[in-house]
């Protein structure tokens, strides 16, 4: 059976662009344990997940937040770049700027979040949320497609013919 009108251009990732699938999933993941890490110690405190407090109060990072990094790695091309994986040129670029566009509303939220915090010391919550977030969006950047060979590939992303180089 003949599967050519059924071959889509497909981008193989090289290096960089498995590496920083698999540092943005990963940070994508790592705020998403961080925001159940919240809810688990909600009425405590937590160094790890406490945004900031003073003596009578400790401001965490709301569990309505979880959307985020799921939206996050759902809009990721390539979610653990595996060798072999090929990822469709269609709705690559856009999807890795929806990526990057949500991982910096998560910093716009962060920084909105602390900056009326009069009188609250930050904790290692924020440092650590604020370096994922940068992090994710620094590898998110990193996967844009230059350089990346093109191929077609049939409906199970087996690669079937050079689609040329671009």
């Amino acid at each position: 059976m003949d599967d050519r009108g059924k071959l889509r251009d497909a981008y193989v990732p090289n290096a960089r662009v498995r590496l920083a699938s698999d540092v943005a999933a990963l940070c994508a993941a790592a705020l998403l344990v961080g925001l159940l890490g919240t809810a688990l110690t909600w009425w405590e405190t937590s160094a790890l997940f406490d945004l900031a407090g003073n003596s009578q109060q400790v401001v965490k990072m709301g569990t309505g937040y979880l959307a985020g990094p799921v939206l996050i790695l759902l809009a990721l091309p390539l979610t653990f770049g595996l060798p072999g994986q090929v990822a469709r040129k269609r709705w690559f670029t856009e999807r890795i700027l929806l990526a990057a566009a949500l991982w910096l509303l998560g910093l716009v939220i962060l920084i909105a979040r602390i900056a009326g915090l009069d009188g609250y010391d930050l904790k290692a919550g924020t440092y650590v949320t604020a370096a994922l977030i940068l992090v994710g969006l620094l590898a998110t950047l990193a996967m844009w497609p230059s350089g990346l060979r093109l191929v077609k590939v049939n409906a199970l992303g087996k690669v079937r013919e050079p689609a040329g180089s671009s």
